[in-house]
């Protein structure tokens, strides 16, 4: 027996097409800012979003020891004042740079540290111009 005409669909079904972009929305991120919040697990870009502040001021007063921030929150002294500087407090030579290494600042630098470099560099770029080079010769 064929089915009656009104068992048939009188429109189609449509699928609704695939959201191809990758960005959340603004709910989204909303929500995702408040999880990290609330876990009290923030990245240094989150964070200076939260707070409006560029995260190479960021990454510059991260670097700083706590004397050091307590001077610049107290207006003693400017951010400017510690350009030249390394967190150490020692002025460095030749225009601004030292003789200190990377490896060795690095060395001298916490986790923390090494964590919001990381961070403020990109972590894809840090992997590709840093890791990816030392697999590739491990071949």
């Amino acid at each position: 027996m064929l089915p009656s005409p009104d068992h048939v669909l009188s429109q189609p079904t449509t699928v609704k097409p695939s959201d191809t972009s990758t960005k959340p929305s603004e709910a989204v991120e909303a929500a995702l800012l408040a999880v990290a919040i609330y876990h009290n697990r923030l990245s240094a870009a989150q964070c200076c979003k939260l707070a409006g502040a560029s995260i190479a001021y960021f990454a510059r007063v991260n670097s700083l020891n706590d004397k050091e921030r307590g001077q610049l929150s107290t207006g003693e002294v400017s951010l400017t004042d510690f350009n030249g500087k390394h967190t150490n407090g020692h002025v460095n030579g030749k225009n601004g740079h030292s003789d200190e290494s990377l490896i060795e600042h690095m060395r001298r630098s916490t986790d923390a540290e090494l964590a919001t470099a990381v961070k403020a560099y990109g972590l894809n770029e840090f992997f590709d111009t840093a890791i990816c080079p030392i697999l590739k010769g491990t071949e």
